[in-house]
């Protein structure tokens, strides 16, 4: 059975980030993790600079960092029952489709925790938070235009972010949007994968921010009418993710169910790293 448990976890794992998934696009922190630990330090007082000096001998100073622990967190599937009569009755492999399932879903999770964590909490000076200034959709939302994108784009490049790195996370409503707004810009858009500077990903469990206060709401809380998903923008040397222990839980021939019952369990984390160069545009109500 451990043989078993071994190759349903590859197969768990197999394009767990496949290449168009914007997890990619961060700096991967998982060699870095140790029992199910990330171990950093932040980094004590820096150096003063000396400016045409004449004392001799220069003070020397020891520099006092403060060790910080960061446990990642635990992505519980819940169980799926295998039942013996459907796995002998079935033309396909159940338990192969089952296992493919937990898979997506911890995809789903994982990427949507990390977009929550990545998001700023609220509008500050390197992690802007605005609203969408286009025409009213049917939705009786203001449109993301391609203006907002586009000033978007001139505020990371005044920050001397490194355009390669510049990352956009659009929601479904948002691609909408800039479809409605102009269908050759959109195509050309798809075609070449970028938008400005801006490598172009999409997602639907972007984070939601109240249009009132423009506070991000909180992962997993649910959504009132006063709030609004985001579209995600970010510099992918400013964010990092971290993978740990994957296992599997299984149950073989349960009396009780008649047939096998399995579930996974995933070690995780995703945060900003210095808290620089992450953006979001939520879609702002009709007055």
């Amino acid at each position: 059975m451990a043989i078993e448990k071994q190759i349903w976890i590859s197969m768990l794992m197999e394009g767990f980030y496949p290449n168009r998934s914007f997890l990619t696009r961060s700096v991967d922190m998982t060699s870095m993790v140790e029992y199910n630990k990330i171990n950093l330090a932040e980094a004590g007082v820096a150096p003063d600079v000396l400016v045409d000096n004449t004392d001799y001998p220069i003070e020397t100073a020891s520099r006092e960092d403060i060790p910080l622990e960061l446990p990642l967190h635990t992505f519980d599937t819940k169980n799926t029952v295998v039942r013996n009569v459907e796995a002998m009755e079935l033309a396909y492999d159940k338990m192969e489709s089952v296992v493919r399932q937990h898979r997506n879903v911890l995809q789903a999770k994982t990427a949507a925790y990390a977009a929550n964590n990545w998001a700023p909490s609220k509008d500050a000076g390197l992690t802007p938070v605005r609203k969408t200034t286009g025409d009213t959709n049917s939705r009786s939302l203001k449109s993301l235009s391609f203006r907002d994108i586009l000033d978007m784009d001139a505020w990371f490049r005044s920050q001397d972010v490194d355009p390669a790195t510049m990352v956009a996370v659009l929601n479904p409503y948002h691609l909408a949007d800039l479809m409605a707004e102009d269908m050759k810009m959109y195509k050309e858009m798809l075609a070449g994968d970028k938008i400005f500077g801006f490598s172009v990903y999409t997602f639907s469990q972007l984070p939601y921010y109240n249009t009132t206060t423009g506070a991000k709401v909180a992962f997993g809380t649910a959504v009132q009418d006063t709030d609004t998903q985001c579209s995600l923008f970010y510099s992918a040397n400013e964010v990092m993710r971290a993978d740990g222990d994957m296992e599997v839980f299984a149950k073989y021939k349960d009396p009780g169910e008649r047939g096998d019952v399995i579930g996974f369990q995933k070690r995780f984390t995703a945060l900003p790293i210095r808290n620089k160069y992450q953006a979001a545009i939520y879609s702002e109500k009709e007055a």
